[in-house]
């Protein structure tokens, strides 16, 4: 996702004056961490080639809370070269006042539809108002002094003549024009999908090949909405038919098996226990329908082995799971039924 240095500045003038991100970061200012009655620094870390140092807990500032990783202050090491590797050539601007850090778009770096109660990773307003009062102390300051570096997915730079902070991307909610999607390879073509994470993306993937070999969809699109704080993709086809599918469940699919050779050879040559002890042997038959049969109204997706064990039970159970996809509700939901195959107890 682009964002424009106008989002940060008021001043297009200031913009073209500006020069590149990596030459700003090659002369950013690196300093032992500033000796404060509030904050307790831990001893240095190597962080992506940084010696930096941060706070043993949460600062607290005036527009929240800033976490350790969110402020780990730079005391050594070459900011221009993390820059360039991280970096994907933007420099933002911050706010000429307080009241300015409200108007910040969010900036995206990686959509999660995993994380809970939150959209993904990224940089907001508040994110960058708490690590510039960390950075300065809180008060007063010159916004033209201060310069916001990107980094993508990895922790982003702030720097000014106090210093230089790496800070993590944060939590964030979804911007009001939605985010960046990423392209999914499936056999109806190539789809948009507005998520970054690998394992909902191979579910994506996954489901719409069951769909289309199952039901015959086919899929030209998918939708993005979030219910009770939990992320669904819908994939509609060009009759406008939707099927729903949380991105947990999703997640699910991508690591299935698809062959049942491939679990069959699995405990076959050896599978070792969660308790310890020697690897248990097992045999397994097979399964009694293949991926993509439907049974009563459910879709077979693929199978997994799984040791199975309560907290309260020293006994653990070495089982294969057949994965099915059904329609709960108005979305479709992936559940399994179990076979067992051998049992420990350790």
């Amino acid at each position: 996702m682009t964002e424009s240095l106008c989002s940060f500045s008021s001043s297009d003038t200031e913009t073209d004056l500006r020069p590149d991100a990596e030459s700003v970061a090659r002369s950013a200012t690196t300093v032992s961490a500033p000796d404060r009655d509030s904050v307790d620094w831990a001893a240095s870390d190597e962080d992506w080639g940084l010696k930096t140092r941060r706070p043993r807990s949460s600062i607290n500032t005036s527009a929240g809370r800033a976490r350790p990783q969110q402020t780990r202050w730079v005391i050594e090491g070459d900011v221009g070269a993390y820059v360039a590797t991280y970096g994907g050539g933007d420099l933002l601007a911050i706010p000429e006042t307080y009241g300015g850090f409200s108007d910040i778009e969010t900036r995206v770096a990686f959509v999660d539809g995993l994380t809970d109660d939150s959209y993904g990773y990224g940089i907001d307003g508040q994110a960058v108002e708490k690590a510039l009062r960390v950075l300065t102390g809180g008060g007063r300051y010159t916004a033209s002094k201060y310069t916001l570096i990107p980094c993508g997915r990895q922790p982003w730079v702030l720097t000014g003549p106090e210093g230089t902070l790496l800070c993590s991307c944060m939590p964030i909610d979804r911007p009001d024009a939605g985010g960046p999607t990423t392209q999914v390879d499936t056999s109806a073509g190539t789809l948009d999908i507005e998520e970054d994470h690998p394992g909902v993306l191979a579910g994506a993937a996954r489901f719409v090949d069951l769909l289309q070999d199952v039901e015959g969809a086919a899929i030209d699109r998918c939708t993005y909405d979030s219910l009770r704080g939990q992320t669904r993709h819908s994939f509609v086809d060009e009759d406008d038919t939707e099927w729903t599918m949380a991105a947990a469940d999703l997640a699910q699919l991508a690591g299935l098996a698809t062959d049942p050779a491939v679990i069959q050879e699995t405990v076959g040559r050896g599978i070792q226990p969660p308790t310890g002890g020697d690897p248990v042997v097992a045999d397994w038959d097979g399964p009694d329908h293949a991926v993509g049969d439907r049974v009563d109204g459910e879709i077979i997706a693929g199978y997994e082995f799984a040791w199975e064990q309560s907290t309260d039970c020293l006994e653990a159970v070495a089982t294969v799971r057949t994965y099915r996809v059904r329609s709960s509700h108005s979305a479709w939901v992936v559940d399994y039924q179990t076979d067992r195959l051998e049992s420990v107890v350790g």
